[in-house]
């Protein structure tokens, strides 16, 4: 079956690399039978709206019918609004990097590819492609009433988290929306604003209750943490590293808590996490599960975030949900 590739451009993020891109796709695609389409985003929304009106061309129809791949050509939020689209269909997803962080690729996509755009696009047209089937965690969140918040509920296809990092994060981008232009403040907003908040005040009062594989207990045996992230992929925060045995297909989430800790402990976890090498420290636990429940205080609301977009509520639940979303990786062979 001859494939169809739609391109969903986010054409408002670095327009230069943008209009390379652009030129590189008309060049390359000319030359090639498979039918190209590009989309170009033009408002906030417009990825996902783009991708329900190719899902719905597919209702109903089986795998062998889906002849169209959607390619999540920008960051990690188009790929996050393009996944939250598909989630639940049959129609694929691909991902073609075109932003800064791009930190699931980083899980899904060899170095090679996620360095080379040229290269990803001669295995799309070319036909040097697999399809298969990736997890994603469901993210429900409840008011202190125990009511769910639709505008706070969504499928996390990377990282999902509570606490320090989403602190952080809301640093980091107010860095970058005063200073759009920067490559320099894009690359280094997390880190510069994670080493500003460690001398803040790094915990939060909240709770868990998870089914945990390695048979611990469920429940937490504290009421204060410095964070809680709910990973499916590895990476997120431009290369921070929460979870290094992270697969998109184990049918497993990997949780990772840090406890709340003094100041100096800190500085030395930020380093390890960064790395991938916190795991060992007495002040995280990591571990694996397929359901956690994070709580705040009565009458309290945590603040978190899903593949970098806000969210809020006084309870969240996290499901891993099997096989949510077909995934196009690059090559034959898995």
């Amino acid at each position: 079956m001859d494939m169809k590739f739609v391109f969903v451009v986010n054409s408002k993020a670095r327009q230069q690399e943008f209009e390379d891109f652009i030129s590189m796709l008309n060049s390359m695609s000319s030359t090639h039978t498979a039918a190209v389409e590009i989309r170009q985003t033009e408002y906030a929304g417009h990825a996902v709206e783009i991708a329900k009106e190719i899902k719905a061309a597919y209702e109903g129809k089986s795998d062998d019918e889906c002849d169209t791949v959607v390619i999540a050509t920008g960051g990690d939020g188009t790929i996050h609004e393009i996944a939250n689209a598909l989630a639940g269909t049959r129609v694929p997803m691909g991902i073609l990097p075109l932003g800064t962080g791009n930190d699931f690729s980083r899980t899904v996509m060899d170095e090679q590819h996620r360095s080379n755009k040229e290269l990803c696009l001669s295995d799309i047209l070319t036909g040097n492609i697999r399809i298969a089937d990736i997890d994603l965690i469901k993210v429900e969140s409840y008011d202190t009433a125990g009511k769910l918040i639709p505008e706070c509920t969504a499928w996390c296809n990377n990282v999902a988290s509570i606490g320090f990092d989403t602190d952080v994060q809301s640093m980091a981008k107010a860095k970058v929306a005063k200073n759009p232009k920067s490559k320099f403040v894009r690359r280094t907003a997390y880190m510069t604003s994670a080493v500003s908040l460690l001398v803040g005040n790094r915990g939060h009062d909240m709770s868990f209750t998870s089914n945990r594989a390695d048979g611990k207990p469920s429940r937490s045996d504290k009421d204060r943490y410095t964070m809680v992230a709910v990973c499916n992929g590895g990476y997120y925060g431009d290369g921070f590293h929460p979870a290094p045995l992270a697969r998109v297909n184990d049918g497993l989430m990997d949780i990772c808590v840090i406890d709340d800790v003094a100041l100096i402990k800190a500085v030395g976890l930020l380093g390890q996490y960064k790395k991938g090498t916190h795991s060992s420290s007495s002040a995280v636990d990591s571990f694996q599960c397929s359901r956690i429940t994070v709580t705040a205080p009565k009458d309290k609301i945590l603040l978190g975030n899903y593949d970098g977009e806000d969210f809020s509520g006084n309870r969240i639940d996290f499901t891993l949900v099997p096989d949510s979303l077909r995934l196009m990786f690059y090559g034959k062979q898995g």
